[in-house]
């Protein structure tokens, strides 16, 4: 096919844009192929247009669209560096890993390159590697707040030698942005915890959240409000309804989900053990079947059934996103935080998916998700006070999530899993219609990458070093129990 010449691009780009201002998938996917089919000259452009479909979920159009880019640049060093990007941004690790090793080591700069590859080998599992690159990165830059922070998990750090270097590099730390300075504080907190100095690793976890907070502030009325509206609409019989309307199969997905730190990526570790399922990780492809509805409340979901809208449609676009990330074979794992404040709209638009919910003793993960730092920015999180107003909204909705769903949703307390392992793993496995398989059992034997704070712990055998984590730290969170159990005396906790 020859090239495009600018007046067949223009009427293109046209209705491109205006396919993006209706919110037209269907049409802005049509084009961009177009575009790329017809090596359509539009230079750095096509980055823009990567990102666009990377954020829309189109990855096979963000992957031709971003080689469009580096070509339109001469193959420049920099340029295939946007690819690396994307490539890490879709978890195809081990891809981005190798491209970053063809670059020179000045792109995007030294610190930065030690930094990427470090990151993707500890997710890949390879623990020297990654505790060699990000020693790189810290000569490099000192005092680094992102590169310690990665390097603080490549273990416990009670006599490794790098504790120190991380107490001596404080000084320069502390000249950072409030950013990178927090995700410093995160760090020393992680060293503490390894020495057992459990206020001084208090004190640095709170250094860390405030200034997260001040940067990110948390709206409780909002959340609250959020919270609400997902439940709206929803009667006994909704889901019944909905799905006399549905006729694929949607039995692909399996969600898993929960507060953080609850051991969702511990359930995806053993799941993903089985030889027909793949981890997906945080995918967050449910966002695009909300903006195809218009919301995830019951009443949205009504509203768009009732205007025409197809259920097998919104399935099947969430199936359709998993295909272009994954190929099309295999049971996936989608364990995107915040599932809760979709949960009706996933039932209803995928009702053959197995559905999973986490519980952790409340204590335990309010001090998890207190002394993590999350890449997405968890606002509740920076606050006891806040983390227990949070908690009680995710309380409510599991609560009224079961209720309307019956067995289809399966609470698992991460207590009992550690104790039992081996019964609960059966019950996952019967809940996802998967087969017995050995290699469920023994999870931590399975080779996958895991990018989350997990991403140690899973690769040890399922033990009982999560439970009372939160009792040395116990004085610290009583904010957190006066909000969370009210009036209720905190003997009884």
């Amino acid at each position: 096919m020859p090239a495009l010449n600018a007046t067949e691009i223009l009427p293109l780009v046209a209705r491109m844009k205006a396919a993006l201002a209706r919110k037209d998938r269907t049409e802005t996917n049509r084009v961009v192929a177009a575009l790329l089919d017809g090596a359509a000259p539009l230079g750095e452009q096509w980055q823009a247009i990567s990102q666009l479909m990377q954020v829309s979920g189109e990855f096979n159009l963000a992957l031709r669209a971003i080689d469009a880019f580096i070509a339109s640049a001469a193959d420049k060093p920099r340029a295939r560096y946007s690819k690396v990007v994307l490539l890490t941004q879709a978890q195809r690790l081990q891809e981005a890993q190798d491209l970053l090793t063809q670059l020179p080591e000045d792109v995007p700069d030294r610190a930065g390159r030690a930094y990427v590859l470090g990151n993707t080998a500890m997710t890949l599992g390879r623990i020297d590697e990654a505790r060699a690159h990000l020693l790189t990165a810290l000569k490099h830059r000192p005092g680094w707040g992102p590169a310690w922070l990665s390097l603080v998990m490549v273990g416990n750090l009670k006599t490794d030698p790098i504790g120190e270097q991380l107490l001596a590099e404080r000084s320069v730390a502390e000249r950072q942005g409030p950013a990178d300075l927090a995700r410093y504080h995160y760090a020393l907190g992680k060293l503490h915890v390894d020495r057992g100095d459990h206020a001084a690793a208090f004190a640095a976890f709170a250094r860390g959240a405030a200034l997260l907070k001040s940067l990110t502030p948390y709206g409780r009325e909002a959340n609250a409000a959020n919270a609400e509206s997902t439940m709206t609409g929803y009667s006994h019989d909704f889901f019944d309804r909905m799905r006399e309307k549905q006729t694929i199969d949607t039995s692909r997905p399996i969600f898993v989900t929960g507060l953080p730190r609850s051991g969702t990526t511990l359930v995806e570790q053993i799941l993903a053990s089985h030889s027909a399922v793949l981890d997906g990780g945080e995918l967050n492809f449910v966002q695009h079947m909300a903006v195809s509805v218009g919301g995830v409340s019951g009443d949205a979901v009504a509203q768009y059934v009732a205007r025409g809208g197809s259920l097998d449609d919104l399935g099947g676009l969430y199936l359709h996103l998993l295909e272009e990330r994954f190929g099309p074979t295999g049971r996936i794992v989608d364990k995107t935080i915040d599932v809760s404040r979709c949960m009706g709209l996933i039932a209803a638009a995928l009702p053959d998916a197995p559905l999973i919910w986490m519980r952790r003793d409340p204590l335990d993960s309010a001090w998890s998700c207190f002394r993590t730092f999350f890449i997405h920015g968890v606002a509740w999180s920076f606050d006891l006070e806040d983390i227990a107003h949070h908690f009680q909204l995710e309380d409510r909705l599991m609560a009224f999530w079961k209720e309307q769903l019956g067995d289809r949703l399966l609470v698992v307390p991460y207590g009992a899993l550690v104790e039992d392992p081996a019964l609960w793993t059966a019950r996952l496995l019967a809940h996802c219609g998967l087969d017995e398989e050995a290699a469920a059992y023994t999870p931590h034997l399975t080779e996958r990458r895991v990018a989350t704070a997990s991403s140690l712990q899973v690769r040890r055998p399922i033990n009982r070093d999560g439970l009372g984590v939160a009792e040395p730290y116990r004085e610290f969170l009583q904010p957190f129990i006066d909000a969370y159990y009210g009036n209720e005396s905190a003997a009884a906790v």
